[in-house]
């Protein structure tokens, strides 16, 4: 029986076929995929990878040319003394201002990227290893944070990580800003 149904299936189908239209004229365009907003994905994502190298090779200069003017840093589970929330390019370049004095080898990996339906969001996984030179401890950590975009720059970057591995690392958080 079921036999029987496939080759009545495949008949039709034949059939169907030697009867339909030769002729390319008579075929519809079917609709693409949104190209300028997988182009604006693709982009924003090389972005945030360019974020990480840069960062983990303490290319300040470049990697402030990837913020907005108006960019925002959020880390809403900062440690007391640290700052929840960096507003402007300005104050992100002060806050990481010590940064490429203050730490030694820093690198960042198993990076996940998840894009949303928005091309210019993108939720975001990764692991820092860093040597913190006034210390000599390793400041290891697993992150998540969320990225936003706006004409290919980053106009937020909202990090999540643990606070008390950040304490145990650096020893209070002026050690970060290099600010007493």
């Amino acid at each position: 029986m079921l036999m029987q149904k496939a080759l009545i299936g495949l008949t039709l189908t034949l059939g169907l076929l030697a009867i339909a239209p030769q002729s390319q004229a008579n075929v519809t365009n079917i609709p693409t995929v949104n190209t300028s907003a997988e182009t604006t994905r693709l982009k924003n994502e090389q972005t945030i990878r360019r974020y990480f190298q840069l960062l983990s090779q303490k290319c300040m200069d470049k990697w402030l040319k990837l913020w907005a003017d108006d960019g925002v840093q959020d880390m809403p589970y900062s440690p007391a003394g640290f700052p929840k929330r960096v507003e402007g390019k300005a104050a992100v370049a002060k806050h990481y201002s010590a940064l490429p004095t203050s730490v030694g080898r820093m690198v960042f990996s198993d990076l996940k990227i998840y894009p949303t339906t928005d091309p210019n969001t993108f939720f975001v996984e990764f692991r820092g290893e860093i040597e913190v030179l006034a210390t000599k401890k390793p400041y290891n950590n697993t992150y998540a944070g969320l990225f936003q975009f706006r004409n290919g720059q980053v106009v937020l970057f909202r990090e999540y990580y643990n606070p008390i591995v950040f304490i145990e690392a650096w020893g209070n958080p002026s050690g970060f800003t290099g600010q007493q």
